[in-house]
């Protein structure tokens, strides 16, 4: 049982104070069981556990594990004991061997039977003598460990060895205890030697009746003992002082006392197997966490193993199975209360409006949704009453005869209070009054009201209201009574004074010109001592002078306050706590000096609450939110740590953003990325980055960081401190300095924490590669010099090679010019004197008529041109040149440019000009017949007398698919038939002169075609065979048709399977000979979504693909059939074994389950199968075929992609869904679907702005029947269209009436189901609706989903235009869950989006989910969409949803769907609610 005792700054024996830090498995921890705790010097705690060693830098775990092939690890992965001696050298006991840190290697240096003097495995304990000499404990020894020889030795004591399981080894006034487990207590006195029992039997007449000791703890002299039966504590002469059992005042929760440990503040902590003891020596007071509150506090499991106090004043707590906890005061000062689901000592409702303390020093609080709940401060446990409770507690607060009074939107209640006994109500007053706020002074209860002054008496409860001049009917909010019996009203604009003894008015009005008044926008107002303080929603916080009533001092964000909005208000002695939107701040009233804030991590990012503040009269502050409440003590709160103490550590190394350890391949470093102070990277390390910590911080939120990188930049850079981490891309080679520093909150920055960094130069400039440029240098200078020496002598050889030529042309006929180009002179030689020289306006320029034809003069200018531009090595072309007969003469025209200037300019030039007339003649009959050959569309082929092909045609290469190549080194040869064919047609060809026929041959890698060949043979001028011309053409189509025609019949043009007709004549061929076979019907799963929605092109290469797959599975064991669409069949004969046909049935599945890719674009479809045997499950091909239809639709109907056996279960099944469908037609004839209505919230301002309508189908006779079973199946049937009807009719009715009453100014979402879009008159139909219920078009909203409207886009678009066009506004439902395409989507005339609950079920868990609903609000935004967050039940989805700008929400967190006269009751309510706040914004 706790104890009841007041709250002390002191002491941890206040529960409220206590709150532990969780870490287990999920934070990184290598097992939940957690045996032993230390710290190393540098801060780093070291946590044991039964599966390895672990190393917390406050962030992050490192871990340790046992590795057989690793002698470097662990000995054993059960660690059992941590010790660090003088030396600062950790060591490691474990159930097979001891194990010894090497910092430097990040390693461990084994210790074992094996390698060592130690005889056991299973190490018990580790500690050091008062002479420093480490000792070890083992299952029978105690061993000493000697340095020189790096070995252990068996110690001997009072003449033993043999010590068994010793856990404790403690040194103390010449004497050393020994503790064991199970073996007894024994001290030696180290005077004389002696070993003595602790059973009464020694020096000191000391009785321990215990037989184990499981820890040591020396407290001011004392020794406290943890043994199974209790805590013995025993002064400096060893007389037992006291003992501690759960029969003990105070008690423990358990005997058994596994760990001890001492706080910063003196407080003795007792872990046992049964829960947690925490003891103030001083007082005796002590607090025990067990069975009933250690949720409360986090604590995971009650077993605890070991208890831990680090430098930083933390205490560390290891338990069985339930992980590492961690408390510390100064990171605990504010402790904060959430609900705990299914708890009935826990908050009943995080969302906490109003905190009031009564008589009894207990507290009360008031929740929107959890009625109120009692809290006790010493026990942190909660009462919920009035759990049932109607209305929304907007304020609460409670007199001095213990009767609290609640402002509710129903009025005032009033409910006495009894100890031990829920609270009885009193009075109902001003029932139907919306009452947001209640404060109790000068004997009365004060209310908002609009325009007057409203109070009650809490003598005779009688009601007086005095009316406001000029109030303008804004709501009037009497906050105080002053101590000159003045009435504070705040109201919008201003703050009036009501003396109750005058009963005059006095309104304030500031004297100063400011940008705002302190009483306009003000919310709340606080009477000091020698000022009154001013709140305000908009300005910050004001202090008034008391006489004056003028402001002294203004605090806003310009200079230190949090933030401009103020919620609520505390005044204590010293301080005034302000609380803002984010966070706290104390204001000293000394000086009026803003002292700490307390920021909203800190808070746990609770969002506080207007006016729920309470300061307790033992000093306790409270503040409620939307998520629980925080209670603290100011004198608690801590100062900052000082910088020199916050100097941080790099602890994790990136590079190509994977993590490098020390042991890691290619890793750069050479010890611990934390103890090292020069690193040097490769220059193709990027990126790379560096994590950094303070180690053990005592608040990890509220360290900052930043960082600098000297040498890149000298800017300090701000670190995220969740993540603390630095990184860097693209370093140039160099020299670099990494600093990191970090300060708490807003305090001093740290010395900085300093690596450098050197990257390695670039390969391309390393001093090899230096030197091998310098020799390519070298390589191509005396390159170059060679290449001159060259072209020297190749210049002379050309001049003389150029004399030869010249002779040489001389004697062919030749015609030689000589162009000197600057003078324009030709020089001619060797004329014919047949023609002029060509006159083409360069070489010879003239103003006669050129004598070039006139179809070639450009050409000549052209080329001449390009050759004196450098543009062609030689100038080269034939034209035609009128001679001086008047005929064209054909001319070969060639020449060079010998001489260029040193400008690149043409100098002089030479050629020749030649007579080709005649070959142009030969050349042009050759043309001639070639093209005839080449043009015309049969083969044509030329062989020798061998017959050796020697020319072709290309129809003969069109024909045949081979090259002309290939068919000039091939033979006459017909390899479809046998050689003596071949022979016979040679044979035939001597003799006669020719042959013909048909024959077959192939093409293309054995492409079979046929030809009508014709051979004859070509004689030369004295009659002899010089060669044979053969002349075919391709007769394969016109045979081919003749086939296509056969099996068109039977054939499946698309797929080439055979088709249903086919399917028909064999299945009936097997049954009529009674073959026993099995039947399979195939149906793909998603095809029709597809097909519609990429088009029937990609749908036909789709159903290719499939049909190729299923015959390749299929092979020639079975036959496959297309039957039409989607729709396949197999035949598999002369077998009904199931293991055969499951094999194949499953093959099938997973073959079809692979995607398809169509135009680079993957599809996965799945498919549905069906079997039926026969003779057992049909005699007919019709019965079996229907039966297997059946049972393919059953595997569909499961989810697809699986195979299904027929049963007659399944016309069982087919039946109910008959029965249901006979419902529906029932339901609908007697009009038994109702509408259910769903609000929708706007998420800014709170407020229900418009509703979905929801059927719902109640039989008589078979009770609610679920919309899962009655919709899909009214779908299928096109039932669904009548259900329409009458939700678009009851929705309209009822949406009319409350728009009548003034109830509903919004929207009512009617769901349209795909058969009802695809209506023609679906508008005309809405329309006459309308009309017929009286209700405008402006409150229709029609909820159409992605693949309703993809199905067809453009029908889709066209009857959405006339829809929008009547006034009704349409929302896209269920996105991200179809096929949309975005260019549809912006054409398509949208009011709304709505977010698939799909999305919403795992936004505050998966970053994933949160990052598609971003994106799919941004985009609703950028097309000017509204957005509605479907299925939100959680406030923390709520918050992402605000976050994201998402305007409206649809969810349980607001309301489930509810009939028509629930939700009448909600729209009144939310009148009221909303009149209030109209009232606030006047």
């Amino acid at each position: 049982m706790l104890g009841c005792y007041p709250l002390t700054a002191a002491a941890t024996t206040d529960i409220s104070a206590l709150q532990f830090d969780n870490y287990s498995v999920a934070e990184g921890l290598t097992q939940s069981t957690v045996i032993d705790i230390i710290e190393d010097k540098q801060g780093f705690i070291w946590v044991a556990t039964a599966d390895g060693l672990n190393r917390f830098d406050g962030y992050k775990f490192k871990q340790y594990r046992h590795n057989p092939d690793d002698p470097s690890s662990l000995p054993n992965k059960f660690v059992r004991k941590l010790f660090i001696d003088q030396k600062e050298r950790l060591w490691v006991g474990t159930e097979k061997g001891l194990a010894r840190y090497s910092p430097d290697s990040d390693n461990f240096r084994r210790y074992t039977s094996q390698n060592s003097n130690l005889k056991g495995g299973k190490i018990w304990t580790i500690t050091e003598t008062s002479e420093q000499t480490l000792w070890i404990t083992d299952e029978s020894h105690i061993y000493e460990y000697h340095e020189q020889s790096d070995n252990f030795s068996i110690v001997n004591l009072a003449g033993t060895e043999h010590f068994p399981e010793i856990t404790v080894v403690k040194e103390e006034h010449n004497r050393l205890l020994l503790g064991s487990y199970g073996h007894g207590i024994r001290i030696l006195d180290q005077i004389d030697n002696k070993l003595y029992e602790l059973n009464g039997d020694n020096p000191w007449e000391l009785v321990i009746p215990a037989r184990t000791l499981l820890d040591v703890l020396k407290v001011d002299n004392q020794l406290w003992l943890a043994t199974e039966q209790g805590v013995f504590v025993l002064d400096k002469n060893l007389k037992l002082v006291k003992s501690l059992s759960p029969l003990s005042s105070p008690s423990l929760p358990g005997y058994t006392v596994r760990t001890l440990a001492q706080g910063q503040n003196g407080d003795i902590w007792i872990g046992t197997t049964e829960g947690l003891s925490i003891l103030t020596p001083d007082t005796n007071n002590s607090l025990t966490i067990g069975q009933n509150n250690d949720a409360l506090v986090s604590l995971r499991s009650r077993y605890i193993f070991r208890l831990f106090v680090d430098s930083k004043g933390s205490l560390w707590l290891g338990s069985y199975s339930g992980g590492l906890h961690r408390f510390n005061e100064n990171a605990a000062f504010i402790k904060h209360y959430e609900s705990i689901p299914q708890s009935n000592i826990a908050l009943s409702d995080n969302m906490v409006w109003a905190l009031s303390e009564s008589g009894d020093g207990n507290i009360w609080i008031a929740t929107q949704f959890g009625g109120l709940n009692l809290f006790d401060p010493n026990t942190g446990e909660f009462t919920h009453f009035l759990k049932d409770f109607s209305h929304s507690i907007w304020d609460m607060s409670i007199d001095e005869k213990d009767r609290i009074w609640l402002a509710t939107i129903d009025g005032v209640f009033v409910y006495q209070l009894a100890k031990d006994k829920a609270p009885v109500q009193v009075k109902h007053l001003l029932a139907g009054e919306l009452i947001e706020n209640i404060n109790l002074a000068a004997n009365k209860a004060w209310l908002s009201s609009a325009g007057t002054v409203t109070s009650i008496s809490l003598e005779d409860f009688e009601v007086e209201r005095v009316q406001v001049a000029n109030s303008k009917g804004q709501l009037v909010k009497p906050d105080i009574v002053d101590s000159k019996g003045n009435v504070w009203l705040i109201s919008n604009s201003n703050i009036s004074l009501f003396n109750l003894e005058t009963q005059q008015f006095n309104h304030l009005l500031t004297q100063s010109v400011q940008d705002s008044s302190p009483f306009s926008n003000a919310n709340s107002v606080i009477e000091g001592d020698n000022y009154f303080w001013v709140s305000s929603l908009k300005s910050g916080l004001y202090k008034l002078d008391k006489e004056t009533y003028q402001p002294v001092q203004h605090f806003n964000k310009d200079n230190g306050l949090s933030d401009n909005v103020v919620l609520t208000m505390l005044l204590d002695k010293e301080y005034l706590w302000v609380a803002t939107f984010r966070g706290i701040d104390q204001i000293a009233l000394r000086d009026g000096k803003i002292v700490r804030h307390i920021s909203r991590a800190q808070l746990d990012y609770n969002e506080l609450n207007e006016s729920a503040g309470l300061i307790t009269r033992n000093g306790n502050i409270l503040f409620g939110g939307t998520n629980g409440f925080h209670v603290f003590r100011p004198e608690r709160l801590s100062d900052s740590v000082k910088a020199t103490d916050l100097k941080p550590t790099i602890t994790e190394l990136q590079i190509l953003n994977q993590q490098v350890g020390l042991n890691d391949i290619g890793s750069p470093l050479d010890k611990p990325i934390h103890r090292t102070t020069e690193l040097t990277l490769e220059n193709n390390a990027s990126p790379f980055s560096f994590g950094f910590a303070r180690i053990n911080p005592v608040n990890a939120n509220s360290i900052n960081y930043r960082y600098q990188m000297q040498g890149l930049s000298d800017q300090w850079l701000e670190a995220d401190n969740r993540i603390r981490q630095a990184s860097f891309t693209n370093l140039g080679f160099g020299d670099y300095v990494f600093k990191v520093q970090a300060r708490e909150l807003d305090g001093p920055w740290s010395e900085a924490t300093a690596l450098k960094i050197r990257i390695k130069s670039p390969l391309w400039l390393h001093r090899y590669a230096l030197i091998i440029y310098a020799l390519c240098g070298f390589l191509i200078l005396s390159y170059w010099y060679n290449q001159y020496q060259h072209r020297r002598n190749s210049q002379k050889r050309v001049q003389d090679s150029e004399e030869r030529l010249k002779l040489t042309l001389w004697s062919s006929g030749d015609e030689l010019w000589d162009w000197d180009i600057p003078k324009g002179e030709v020089f001619r030689s060797n004329i014919w004197g047949i023609m002029d020289f060509p006159q083409d306006n360069q070489r010879v320029v003239t103003e006669l008529p050129s004598n070039i034809h006139p179809s070639d003069i450009s050409r000549v200018r052209e080329t001449l041109a390009e050759h004196l531009q450098g543009q062609s090595e030689f100038y080269e072309i034939t034209y035609r040149v009128k001679n001086f007969s008047g005929k064209w003469v054909w001319l070969l025209d060639r020449g060079k440019v010998v001489t260029w200037s040193a400008d690149k300019k043409p100098l002089r030039m030479t050629g020749t000009l030649k007579n080709i007339s005649h070959l142009k003649e030969a050349e042009e009959q050759l043309r001639l017949f070639k093209r005839s050959i080449e043009t015309i569309s049969d083969g044509v082929f030329i062989t020798d007398t061998s017959f050796r092909i020697v020319s072709v045609n290309q129809a003969y290469c069109h024909h045949t698919g081979e090259t002309k190549q290939k068919a000039l080194a091939s033979y006459l040869n017909f390899e479809q038939y046998p050689p003596a064919f071949t022979e016979e047609v040679r044979k035939a060809l001597k003799q006669k002169g020719n042959w013909s026929g048909e024959i077959e041959s192939t093409r293309h890698g054995n492409e079979r075609y046929e030809i009508d060949l014709n051979i004859d043979a070509i004689h030369d001028e004295n009659g002899n065979v010089s060669h044979f011309v053969g002349v075919f053409s391709d007769i394969t189509s016109r045979k081919q048709t003749e086939k296509e025609l056969l099996q068109l019949a039977n054939t499946d043009t698309l797929t080439g399977l055979p088709n249903r007709s086919f399917f028909q004549a064999s299945h009936q061929n097997l049954i009529r000979r009674t073959t026993s076979h099995a039947l399979i019907c195939m149906d793909m799963d998603n095809f029709k979504k597809i097909n519609d929605s990429m088009g029937h092109q990609t749908g036909d290469l789709l159903i290719k693909q499939i049909a190729n797959r299923l015959q390749k599975i299929t092979g020639t064991s079975s036959t496959c059939y297309r039957l039409g669409g989607d729709e396949f069949s197999i035949l598999i004969e002369n077998t009904t074994d199931v293991h055969r046909i499951t094999h194949l049935a499953q093959s099938i599945l997973d073959d079809m389950a692979r995607s398809f890719v169509i135009n680079r674009q993957e599809f996965v479809l799945g498919a549905s199968l069906g079997i039926a045997f026969y003779p057992e499950d049909g005699k007919t091909p019709q019965e079996l075929l229907k039966n297997a239809d059946t049972a393919m639709y059953f595997a569909k109907n499961a989810g697809g992609n699986k195979y299904q056996f027929f049963s007659g279960e399944m016309n069982q099944n087919a039946v109910r869904q008959l029965q249901i469908e006979n419902l529906i037609r029932h339901g609908i004839k007697e009009d038994l679907f109702s509408v259910y209505y769903q609000p929708k919230v706007d998420i800014a301002s709170g407020q229900l702005v418009s509703m979905e309508a929801l059927v719902r189908f109640e039989h008589p006779e078979k009770g609610i029947v679920s919309p899962d079973q009655f919709i899909p199946l009214a779908e299928e049937t096109g039932q669904i269209i009548d259900i329409g009807d009458i939700v678009l009719r009851k929705a309209c009715e009822q949406t009319q009436e409350w728009v009548k009453k003034g109830l509903f100014t919004g929207r009512v979402a009617i769901n349209i189901s795909a058969r009802q879009f695809e209506l023609p008159d679906l508008d005309r139909r809405i329309e006459q609706v309308l009309k017929e219920t009286g209700l405008s078009a402006l409150h229709l909203e029609c909820e159409i989903t992605e693949g309703t409207l993809m199905q067809h886009p453009e029908q889709s678009l066209q009857l959405m235009q006339r829809l929008r066009e009547m006034g009704i506004h349409l929302a896209l439902d269920d996105f991200g869950t179809g096929y949309s395409s975005l260019a549809y989507l912006k054409r398509f005339p949208l009011n709304t989006l709505k977010i698939d609950k799909a999305f919403i079920d795992e936004i505050a868990t998966s970053s994933v989910d949160r990052h598609m609903t971003s994106a799919i609000i941004t985009i609703a935004h950028n097309l000017g969409l509204k957005v509605v967050a479907e299925g939100v039940e959680e406030e923390q989805q709520l918050s992402i949803l605000r976050r994201y700008e998402c305007e409206m929400l649809q969810g349980y967190l607001y309301s489930k769907p509810l009939s028509a006269e629930r939700f009448t009751r909600l729209l009144i309510e939310n009148r009221h609610l909303s009149k209030l706040i109209k009232q606030q914004n006047l």
